[in-house]
């Protein structure tokens, strides 16, 4: 039998096991370790893509085993690990600094209304006034927005229709645009959504669990049948309801008691929206349907809250600034016209958030829940066939905008047509 001359038998000792140092046994050890480091990179990766379904769980998981102070601490290390991770990401590669570019031309179905009869009146001197109903409505006028930086991008802070439901440019009942408020964070986007107040009804409800599950409230958590068919827009609410204790009074009941001081968003049974600091502002009328509190204002009378940058319990229940965590927020805010504005974005601070607000024309502004599991404002387009599409409102926003469509644990607030009172 012919033996190959570059083979040697391994090194065997005594025992009849290799030999100490022996160069397989040095191979076999690198190359587990290879294999280990190399599972260990793919479960991170994997991990870290799939973070927003796992990671609610895992802050949930923690609370329970850790605690609350503890998590928290562990919430802020992991957005300053993931900021600078964006930072090195957008320096490297660059990315969007439009959240609405979209690569697709978009046709949608906008039901035709019945045409108005327009009177006109010419004066006989009797000084009789023609009916109010013969007055055609002027369309919403959007605030003028502010820029916070020198450059902008094409279309930051300039109102537009586009792909927006029922809204032609000459009769919008939305409008949209988008601000950078951070100018070391280009990529910081945030999408303001605004609404024409005469035109829509805005609903609170509550969820099965939050705000109220742990003092035994529970809310529907669902959109009544009825209302899908007027859908318009639909987005998160506030924090869970032992994070804080913000008050929420909706479907007839008390999730958690209103409290003074805080940022406070009141519907009224005739639809009127109020918003400012409860106590200071307005207190709890029978006028009211609904109230939903969350933290301090964002933007107050016209002008950025210095609270914003304030640390301790201000922006929670833990004594840990969360509003310096760096993540997707989302907010309401009233324009001095009464008008809608719905805005989130991501990589954003507490400050940077009330700053878009402000840009984009908010005289009152309150922020609502933070970081992207949560954060969704979905847009509802009715269809000829009777059925509803549902589409995010940004296409980075996570989970689809149907989610709003199903019962839900958590609060939420959307909106619907109503043009009783739209003259």
């Amino acid at each position: 039998m012919a033996v190959d001359s570059e083979w040697a038998p391994e090194p065997f000792d005594a025992g009849g096991r290799p030999a100490p140092g022996s160069p397989r046994r040095i191979f076999t050890w690198k190359r587990a370790l290879a294999v280990v480091f190399l599972m260990a990179a793919l479960g991170a990766g994997a991990a870290y893509s799939q973070k927003e379904r796992i990671a609610p769980e895992v802050a949930d998981m923690s609370r329970r085993l850790i605690g609350d102070e503890r998590t928290a601490r562990i919430e802020g290390w992991f957005f300053k690990v993931e900021d600078r991770i964006d930072k090195t990401k957008y320096r490297l590669f660059g990315g969007a600094t439009n959240p609405f570019a979209t690569r697709q031309v978009r046709v949608d179905f906008v039901p035709k209304p019945a045409a108005r009869e327009i009177f006109y009146f010419v004066g006989d001197g009797s000084g009789d006034l023609p009916p109010p109903d013969a007055f055609v409505a002027l369309p919403m006028r959007p605030p003028l927005t502010r820029a916070l930086r020198d450059t902008l991008e094409a279309g930051e802070g300039a109102w537009t229709t586009a792909g927006l439901p029922l809204s032609p440019p000459n009769n919008p009942l939305m409008m949209k645009t988008f601000i950078r408020p951070d100018t070391s964070r280009p990529y910081a986007l945030v999408g303001v959504l605004l609404l024409d107040h005469r035109r829509i009804r805005l609903h609170l409800v509550g969820g099965t669990v939050d705000p109220g599950g742990d003092r035994g409230v529970k809310g529907p958590g669902l959109i009544p049948e009825g209302d899908v068919g007027e859908l318009l827009a639909a987005w998160n609410g506030g924090f869970k309801g032992p994070h804080g204790g913000f008050g929420m009074i909706a479907n007839g009941l008390t999730y958690r008691p209103l409290r003074d001081g805080l940022a406070t968003l009141c519907v009224a049974t005739d639809g009127a929206m109020k918003m400012g600091e409860f106590g200071r502002d307005f207190t709890w009328s029978d006028s009211f349907e609904a109230c939903r509190q969350n933290v301090i204002l964002l933007v107050d009378r016209g002008e950025i809250n210095r609270r914003t940058t304030e640390g301790n319990d201000t922006w929670g229940y833990v004594q840990v600034d969360s509003s310096e965590f760096i993540t997707w927020r989302s907010a309401v805010g009233l324009t001095k016209d009464g008008d809608l504005l719905v805005a989130a974005g991501n990589s954003l601070s507490a400050e940077t958030l009330a700053k878009a607000l402000w840009a984009a024309g908010a005289e009152y502004a309150m922020q609502l829940d933070i970081n992207s599991p949560y954060v969704l404002t979905g847009l509802y387009f009715q269809q000829p066939d009777g059925t509803t599409r549902p589409e995010k409102f940004m296409d980075t926003m996570p989970d689809t905008a149907a989610r709003f469509l199903r019962t839900q644990e958590r609060d939420f607030m959307y909106v619907t047509l109503d043009e009783t009172g739209f003259r």
